[in-house]
């Protein structure tokens, strides 16, 4: 932590608190997710993300110093400034045609400079990672205890109450989007042991497992990205073996204590699926390959005909080299209307996947950066936290870790949701981006005054 005198004579300010609005920024879309996303007054909602990101560019321009420094010297950050300046250019000619339509789809590209600013924050106070190691703990409780309630309480209350002056509901939290913060959590329990005792750890990892399994009965591709994302974190874990026993024995008792509770427990949830054990077992096994029951299978076949007509029309309209850009609504325009357009809402303008989301707005060009820029990355990371490991730098290694585990599991849910076009999801892959970049950076940019040596703690460490 920066002392008070440092901190007063330590230029960028408002980097600085940039980076102290981070971190409860992030804790409110993981505890509120849509809800938490505006301001709402009268008639103007205003954006929380934005408005912190512009507060970050502001304190980026003003000690522009620790922004140019990692960029100047880690070329990956130039390559995703390729990758958003392609963005800027697709965007620029449909801005005039679709206004705030292109804004709002241009999300996809101009979060990344969360990635930017959390490099900046690392230049200007590199003990910023245990600062934010701390609040994750802190976090922890309230997350597990919360997500469970908020998850039932968004079947139960679909339609309200509404936060005020807007159509948004309280109780709003995607299955998929709990699923990632419950990763989150057991991250937290396993990469820093020292934060808790292991009674505790093994509570919050409980609940944290009781998290994603409520999630997973309603959604699979959260199910199917925190299952990747946790053998990411356990392949850098030396006791992982005992740490998968451990999970798969409280899962098995979790289960089975769930389905003898099943009956008291008649709670429906999204597309009319059931917070069950059977459910579940249903979602796991269409992951596998098996055919999926009623709605289950439905989903499948009407998302890869998504997939196909927005492709279709995309090379139809001489559009596959440089995409669609943004501003048109790909969904509508091949006939796919989501079932809140006849209450006036148009809410899916995408083919439901990120992935393919940038292939049809960024075209080919914009497709191939976005792949060689997570090949750089993982590269970068993979060998960061072996040198890291080597120098003794254990809390960055883990926080390195973490990174690799949660942006793993974002990337594989965004192929079956466009999370990457709302800030709930995307403020916090492209700050894990930055996160990992700079602490596998192997610079010291500008010394904040604090001690570079970290305790060691070998039995967190992989073999």
């Amino acid at each position: 932590m920066e002392s008070p005198d440092h901190a007063r004579t330590t230029p960028g300010r408002l980097l600085g608190l940039y980076s102290r609005l981070l971190g409860p920024l992030i804790a409110g879309y993981l505890l509120f997710d849509k809800a938490f996303a505006y301001l709402h007054l009268p008639g103007t909602p205003l954006y929380v993300g934005e408005m912190v990101l512009a507060i970050g560019i502001l304190g980026a321009l003003s000690a522009s110093r620790y922004f140019r420094a990692p960029i100047r010297d880690e070329p990956i950050l130039a390559l995703l400034i390729v990758f958003m300046l392609w963005g800027l250019i697709r965007f620029l000619p449909e801005v005039s045609t679709y206004g705030l339509d292109a804004v709002r789809d241009s999300a996809l590209w101009y979060y990344c400079f969360f990635a930017l600013l959390a490099c900046a924050a690392l230049a200007r106070s590199p003990s910023l990672p245990r600062r934010w190691v701390g609040q994750l703990t802190r976090l922890t409780p309230w997350l597990v205890l919360w997500l469970p309630i908020g998850l039932v309480l968004q079947s139960l209350a679909p339609d309200g109450p509404y936060v005020p002056f807007s159509t948004v509901p309280v109780f709003t939290h995607k299955p998929g989007n709990a699923a990632l913060a419950a990763l989150v959590v057991l991250g937290c329990m396993w990469l820093f042991p020292e934060s808790r005792s292991a009674r505790s750890r093994g509570l919050w990892s409980t609940m944290a497992l009781v998290v994603l399994a409520t999630a997973a009965t309603q959604n699979r591709g959260g199910l199917l990205g925190a299952a990747v994302g946790a053998m990411v974190a356990l392949a850098f874990i030396r006791f992982r073996l005992r740490l998968i026993a451990q999970a798969v024995t409280i899962t098995a008792v979790m289960l089975g204590v769930a389905a003898l509770l099943a009956p008291l427990i008649p709670f429906v949830g999204g597309h009319g699926r059931d917070f069950s054990v059977s459910q579940l077992v249903d979602n796991v096994k269409s992951l596998g390959g098996a055919e999926a029951p009623g709605d289950l299978q439905g989903t499948v076949q009407g998302r890869k005909e998504l997939w196909s007509l927005v492709f279709d029309k995309q090379v139809a309209d001489g559009h596959l080299i440089d995409g669609s850009g943004f501003g048109p609504n790909l969904a509508a325009d091949v006939g796919i209307f989501d079932e809140g357009v006849n209450e006036g809402k148009d809410t899916l303008r995408n083919p439901h996947n990120s992935h393919l989301n940038v292939l049809a707005r960024m075209g080919l060009v914009g497709i191939s950066l976005w792949i060689v820029l997570w090949l750089a990355w993982y590269r970068r990371l993979i060998g960061g936290c072996r040198r890291l490991a080597r120098q003794g730098l254990y809390v960055h290694r883990q926080v390195a870790v973490l990174a690799l585990s949660v942006t793993t599991a974002i990337l594989v849910s965004t192929f079956f949701d466009p999370e990457l076009e709302g800030p709930q999801i995307a403020v916090l892959l492209w700050t894990m981006f930055g996160v990992g970049v700079a602490v596998t950076s192997g610079r010291n940019w500008f010394d904040d005054g604090t001690s570079t040596s970290e305790p060691s703690d070998n039995a967190t460490l992989a073999s």
